[in-house]
């Protein structure tokens, strides 16, 4: 649990209801403490999309697709959450409820309508950022997190039998074309004509999430901070059986994730 969820949930009885909960005013310690674990989230939860990106690539190289397919929506998942701390949003739950609260002196925590804190997260980036480019098109007429968390869901609920051998339909493309020659021409388009493709939007949307949200990390200043065990990790886990995928490592180290 990221320590701005916990440092909430600490300031309420375990069964709090909702109407203590909403009544909350944060002090200004309260709101500065709140802010500074958020910061620390961030960093940690980023790097937390960039380890989702990484396996769901190892996965597909290893031909393990549904695997992959619920590592992508992750990889988003930890991102949004990443931009929502950066953004002094903390969401977090007592019980089960859900809430939203910004980390400001005064502010009560606002009750989340979606159910669970994986709709909580990317429901509450998408109300909050509906001029990001991220949110700026649809994916097959539904909002991306919607087709994301569609494509999750089939993939570990709704289809009773796993894809492989074959590729999922989302990721039919990465599989024909190998993932060297296709993360290159993702990376290298600044039209965003991947990112909302169905054909392509399930390995393009977290890789462009990734660079959007690292920018608005490294903008923090909060990159800092990973072991040297960790910086390794990443490097060593943006590799095909050619070698290593050097797009990767340098947009990692464009981003100081790695030296």
């Amino acid at each position: 649990m990221p320590r701005a969820d916990k440092y909430m949930a600490g300031l309420f009885p375990p069964n709090a209801p909702k109407t203590v909960v909403r009544a909350k005013a944060l002090s200004p310690f309260e709101a500065a403490s709140l802010s500074a674990a958020l910061q620390a989230d961030a960093a940690d939860l980023y790097y937390s999309g960039w380890v989702s990106f990484l396996d769901a690539l190892n996965g597909i190289r290893a031909g393990f697709y549904t695997w992959a397919t619920t590592k992508l929506y992750y990889s988003v998942f930890y991102t949004f959450r990443a931009s929502l701390a950066l953004d002094d949003t903390c969401t977090f739950h007592v019980s089960r409820p859900h809430y939203i609260v910004t980390a400001k002196s005064g502010q009560l925590p606002a009750s989340c309508a979606e159910p669970g804190t994986h709709k909580a997260v990317l429901k509450t980036f998408l109300h909050r950022n509906p001029n990001h480019i991220l949110m700026s098109q649809q994916i097959e007429l539904k909002d991306p997190v919607d087709w994301l968390m569609g494509k999750r869901e089939s993939a570990n609920y709704t289809d009773a039998k796993f894809s492989e051998p074959d590729s999922r339909t989302e990721l039919q493309y990465i599989a024909a074309e190998g993932i060297r020659r296709t993360l290159a021409a993702y990376l290298a388009d600044k039209t965003s004509l991947y990112v909302f493709d169905p054909d392509h939007a399930m390995v393009a949307y977290p890789l462009r999430a990734l660079q959007l949200i690292g920018n608005q990390l490294s903008a923090s200043g909060s990159t800092g901070g990973l072991t040297l065990e960790e910086q390794q990790f990443l490097r060593v886990s943006a590799k095909d059986d050619s070698g290593y995928l050097s797009m990767l490592v340098s947009e990692m180290k464009r981003l100081t994730l790695v030296s």
